[in-house]
């Protein structure tokens, strides 16, 4: 009897032991719950338990990633041109590139490819293709605005193609929106991040130009140029004399365009003046940096009329200062649908701006989490089209030099134990770091539909 009690006594024990395990055991698995203190960014935790991985798996983990980014990258697309003619390419999503002839040397022997070139093109317009493409909107640290990139690359046979020195493409790229102060920005891909430098020489050739290095000029110079108007100019009957404020644009091909009355005497004599402009032969383009440009042309016309009937003449200097600030209100330049440039290099083009934000609200934003798996953490600006990846310093990713009181989306991918991660948030940049995220497993394709989703914002 002893013996039966003593055995329930162990067996009782034994079950009390279990369970108390259990209990202990759950209880790791639970998330950690906030305090009172814990602030806003504080409240998303990630479970620990289920998203971290072991050393041994790390390699791993790194290379599905990035092989992920590798298979969802823009597929390129391919030009068979001939070297000795001039083409222009029109791609898939819009972007022209009009190359002159004999532009291309092998890039070993920098010898002169005569025949045929393949040029491949990847267009990168939308957010999602940016971050599949694992690229960023940053110069040397300093925040930028895109309006489009390119990566673009020649090949003969299997050599790799330059453009020979004094050739250059033009690239024409669409855009949605006129924004001011694009260049043209030449890439380096280095450690998975690509650097933006700006282009040595970056001319928007579809801007126009108040100021130029070099003025457009009349074949003849200005005196011709006055003489061939008053020729031109045919008034009506009656006696009228006065001054009409004209405006033009010499584009870079020398053609006057987008002819403009600013202040005229009669709906007669200012027709007649627009008339006698569209006459003109073609100016010897204004240019910048060597390079021609359109440019903003103002011409008052002094207008003298006899009874006899005598033409109207010019007596003022082309580009007059008089009316030179009256036109610069008044008169808005053309709209294109395309920013153009010339670009020198081929590789990574990206047309981007400067962003014009004051020094003072420069911040660096800070998201702490167990960063152990080499996780691809981006930030995605809502009011501007920039895209910033993060710096890893332990578990802490940053973002140096951005405006604070900007409202983001962070994105953020890792792979555990051969499954992919994802973590999306909204927030606004400020000097609180933010602490953690909140990673849930995801399939690739609900991964790319994610990806998707955010070409939303911009």
């Amino acid at each position: 009897m002893k013996h039966k009690l003593i055995s329930l006594f162990v067996l009782v024990f034994i079950i009390f032991s279990c369970k108390n395990e259990t209990k202990e055991s759950n209880s790791i698995a639970e998330p950690e719950k906030s305090n009172a203190n814990t602030t806003e960014s504080d409240s998303i935790k990630s479970d620990s338990a289920v998203v971290n991985s072991s050393s041994n798996n790390l390699a791993e983990n790194k290379k599905l990633l990035l092989d992920f980014y590798l298979k969802n990258d823009k597929k390129p697309q391919y030009f068979l041109i001939n070297n000795n003619k001039d083409t222009t390419i029109v791609c898939a999503e819009k972007t022209k590139i009009t190359i002159t002839a004999n532009s291309f040397i092998v890039s070993k022997t920098q010898k002169e490819v005569s025949g045929q070139i393949k040029i491949s093109v990847k267009e990168y317009y939308s957010i999602s293709d940016i971050l599949l493409g694992r690229l960023s909107t940053t110069s040397n640290g300093k925040l930028l605005e895109t309006g489009g990139m390119l990566d673009i690359n020649a090949v003969s046979g299997v050599e790799k193609c330059d453009l020979k020195k004094g050739k250059s493409i033009e690239i024409e790229m669409p855009k949605k929106k006129e924004k001011e102060g694009m260049q043209l920005f030449n890439g380096k891909r280095t450690n998975d991040q690509v650097n933006w430098q700006l282009a040595e020489v970056s001319i928007n050739l579809n801007k126009v130009y108040n100021k130029v290095d070099e003025m457009p000029v009349y074949p003849g110079g200005n005196q011709v140029l006055y003489k061939t108007l008053g020729n031109s100019i045919v008034l009506p009957e009656e006696v009228i004399s006065g001054r009409v404020a004209s405006t033009f644009i010499v584009d870079k091909e020398g053609n006057v365009t987008n002819i403009k009355i600013i202040k005229g005497l009669s709906k007669e004599v200012d027709e007649a003046v627009v008339k006698a402009f569209k006459k003109l032969s073609k100016f010897i383009p204004g240019k910048v940096n060597g390079i021609p440009v359109n440019v903003q042309y103002s011409l008052p016309v002094n207008i003298h009329s006899d009874e006899d009937g005598n033409n109207g003449y010019l007596s003022s200097t082309s580009n007059s200062s008089e009316f030179g600030n009256y036109e610069a209100k008044k008169t808005k330049a053309e709209e294109f649908g395309s920013y153009l440039f010339k670009s020198a290099k081929l590789g990574f083009i990206n047309c981007d701006r400067f962003l014009d934000y004051d020094e003072s609200s420069k911040i660096d934003y800070v998201i702490n989490f167990k960063n152990d798996s080499n996780t691809s953490v981006s930030i995605i600006f809502h009011s501007i089209k920039s895209v910033m990846t993060g710096y890893s310093n332990g578990d802490n990713v940053s973002f140096n030099d951005i405006p604070s009181g900007e409202k983001i989306t962070i994105f953020a991918i890792k792979y555990v134990d051969n499954k992919p991660y994802l973590a999306t948030q909204e927030a606004e940049t400020s000097q609180q770091k933010l602490n953690n995220l909140a990673f849930e497993e995801v399939t690739p394709e609900k991964l790319k539909q994610e990806i998707k989703k955010l070409d939303r914002l911009n």
